[in-house]
């Protein structure tokens, strides 16, 4: 029920808008919707743009073109546009969009713009131009503008190709620099697997050595510590032929078990021939 009731409102208030068109010859979507009276779809400037509209206002204006957007503000009709805004020739538009509902309530326009020709001073005045003093100078054809226009087109496909050439040269240089890099990161491959071959020989030549290491240090506990220190004497009397002893303890028969008992008694025996050595491990009694 709440769905025909909707339909038939706006029926009626679509038949309204229709019949006060007709009887008032205007639109009252102009109320809503801007148009754009000024600059012409496809106008040529040259200088100092003026804007002007019919519908709402105020609206907010955008100028677009030479690869930018610059944000005009919020603008009444009419308003002129300072030609410092434009800084090259081409293709430009200007936005007018709605404070409010802007996505819905606004329209654009598109013109072209060119660089106005500077008029030099004539250096001298001609003797006989075979013109009537103060009379109007002669207007150029309607054609020159076509003319200047496709001068400005082929300026701009020459400028459109040099760019496309840049970039085809730019392509070919990144192709370059992505090959170089595949050949670098090919070869720090392989250095790095090379590093981490010899890196793990090294791991094990390291291993091998702590093994001979631990290997040689239990041969050396295995050895006996010198239990049993002696020295060279001489015998008297001499025999003959001469001969020579090892003493390995005193008169008492206390073995040396010390390199300092050794020498205490080596220094009081005159006989003695040579200091102290191991002489090895005999237990006591031998």
């Amino acid at each position: 029920m709440r769905v025909r009731q909707a339909v038939a409102i706006l029926l009626v208030s679509a038949g309204a808008v229709i019949a006060t068109d007709v009887l008032m010859h205007s639109s009252l979507l102009r109320l809503l919707q801007p148009r754009i009276e000024s600059p012409a779809d496809g106008a040529i400037v040259t200088g100092t743009l003026s804007v002007s509209w019919e519908g709402p206002q105020p609206m907010e204006a955008t100028l677009t073109g030479a690869g930018q957007r610059i944000d005009l503000g919020l603008r009444e009709s009419p308003f002129e546009v300072d030609a410092g805004r434009f800084p090259r020739p081409g293709q430009y538009g200007i936005e007018l969009r709605a404070p409010r509902f802007g996505s819905f309530i606004g329209a654009e326009r598109r013109f072209m713009v060119r660089r106005a020709k500077e008029r030099s001073a004539p250096a001298e005045e001609p003797a006989n131009t075979g013109q009537v003093p103060g009379a109007p100078p002669p207007q150029p054809p309607a054609g020159d503008n076509s003319a200047q226009l496709m001068i400005e087109r082929d300026q701009l496909r020459g400028q459109v190709d040099a760019l496309q050439g840049q970039l085809t040269k730019l392509r070919e240089d990144n192709a370059d620099l992505g090959q170089a890099l595949d050949e670098l990161q090919a070869d720090t491959d392989a250095r790095l697997a090379a590093s981490d071959q010899q890196r793990e020989e090294l791991g094990r030549e390291h291993l091998l050595a702590l093994q001979e290491n631990q290997f040689l240090r239990l041969r050396m506990q295995s050895i006996p510590s010198c239990t049993v220190w002696g020295y060279l004497a001489y015998p008297r009397p001499q025999t003959n032929p001469p001969s020579r002893l090892v003493l390995v303890s005193d008169r008492s028969g206390a073995v040396f078990r010390s390199e300092v008992d050794c020498t205490r008694i080596r220094r009081g025996d005159p006989t003695g021939a040579s200091p102290c050595i191991c002489v090895g491990p005999v237990g006591p009694g031998q």
